[in-house]
């Protein structure tokens, strides 16, 4: 088949950073790797869409992501969103239109009072995507009945890794876990819990910030880009920067997982997707041990990986329960090489991206839900 797909993307690393390879690229790899030709559109040159198309015909367009690609951002930061009239043109191309869903759609209360942004996404997805979509991939599992009520198909897609990328690695029972990411407010009590911060976790810096990979890939997209789609305006040269903007987001990729070893898990903290966060997925991978919360009211999720062999969880977001685990990990010789061992398997058996865009391909076109574990 042939395959557009339009991926969403922020103009400097340091917000680009938020949507790892695994929510990026990703899919790219699956369906090349699944024998389809794919032409990658970025909205960051959504100047020369229709030149990027020219006269290609497609059997399915991919869009990644819907939500996101609709939000206002300063223009340092992001390209203008995309609107209805957008989404009509993409609709045109091709009679099978997917629709990547990064985040969760529906939140609780306490949710969209701490971030009412949070409020606004459903409303423009209704109206500017929905009517031009056809199939939804979506990462919190309660989202396809929602979809679905909306009279569009819909699945529910966990987070994958490239097959590239895995690999084993050696947990450190001697060093703290580690956490990589966002220390928003309901994270707080885990920095300043005392048990916590006396050796069993640590809030750590991405990897790839000690390089210039960050600063390459900004380059890129401030200089390189404007002058790309710029009037002297060559197919060529965009294939060239497509292909460059992959390898850097790869190599950053690389150096996020190279900063997850030396520790003795992951830890994988409250948040407000519904779902596990690509760091587990990520973790599981290099064959690093997770502890993460529990997620509350996603009978599937809890399917995905088994407590004890895959992964270890606290409840109730409860820094002295998260404790009481890392402790545990680091107490039980070997209990974390065992975890991480199992977690590595399971990961290549069902949450690679190659297995995970075929079983979409594959729900498109027979409309049997996948199944992601033994």
């Amino acid at each position: 088949m042939k395959i557009l797909y339009v991926q969403h993307d922020m103009l400097v690393w340091a917000s680009a950073r938020q949507w790892s390879y695994t929510t990026h690229m990703a899919y790219v790899e699956g369906l090349r790797a699944a024998g389809h030709e794919v032409l990658v559109l970025f909205t960051s040159c959504w100047r020369r869409a229709r030149e990027i198309v020219g006269d290609h015909h497609f059997d399915q367009v991919w869009i990644n992501d819907v939500t996101h690609v609709l939000g206002q951002r300063p223009a340092w930061e992001a390209p203008a969103p995309l609107g209805e009239a957008d989404f009509a043109w993409l609709a045109t191309l091709a009679k099978v239109r997917v629709g990547i869903v990064m985040e969760t759609l529906h939140y609780d209360a306490a949710d969209y009072a701490e971030v009412p942004e949070l409020g606004r996404r459903v409303p423009l997805m209704q109206q500017a995507v929905l009517p031009h979509v056809t199939h939804f991939c979506v990462v919190d599992e309660n989202d396809v009945r929602h979809v679905e009520n909306w009279g569009a198909q819909a699945v529910w897609t966990p987070c994958h890794v490239p097959r590239r990328f895995f690999r084993s690695s050696q947990s450190d029972p001697s060093r703290p876990a580690v956490f990589i990411g966002s220390a928003y407010a309901r994270r707080a009590k885990y920095l300043q819990n005392p048990r916590l911060a006396a050796g069993l976790l640590e809030f750590r810096t991405s990897g790839e910030h000690a390089t210039e990979v960050p600063a390459m890939f900004d380059q890129l997209q401030n200089v390189v880009r404007p002058a790309l789609i710029g009037e002297a305006w060559h197919m060529a040269d965009y294939l060239r920067f497509v292909d460059m903007a992959q390898q850097l987001r790869a190599k950053l990729f690389d150096l996020f997982l190279d900063g997850l070893t030396g520790s003795v898990a992951t830890v994988n903290l409250p948040s407000f997707v519904k779902t596990y966060a690509g760091r587990v997925a990520e973790s599981m991978a290099i064959g690093q041990p997770v502890v993460s919360w529990r997620i509350p009211g996603r009978p599937q999720t809890a399917r995905l990986f088994r407590e004890g062999e895959h992964i270890l969880f606290f409840d109730g977001g409860d820094p002295e329960r998260l404790a009481d685990e890392l402790a545990r990990l680091q107490r039980e010789s070997g209990l974390a090489a065992r975890i991480g061992e199992r977690a590595l398997a399971n990961a290549r058996l069902h949450h690679s991206s190659e297995h995970r865009v075929a079983q979409i391909l594959a729900w498109i076109d027979t409309g049997l839900t996948p199944r992601h574990w033994d």
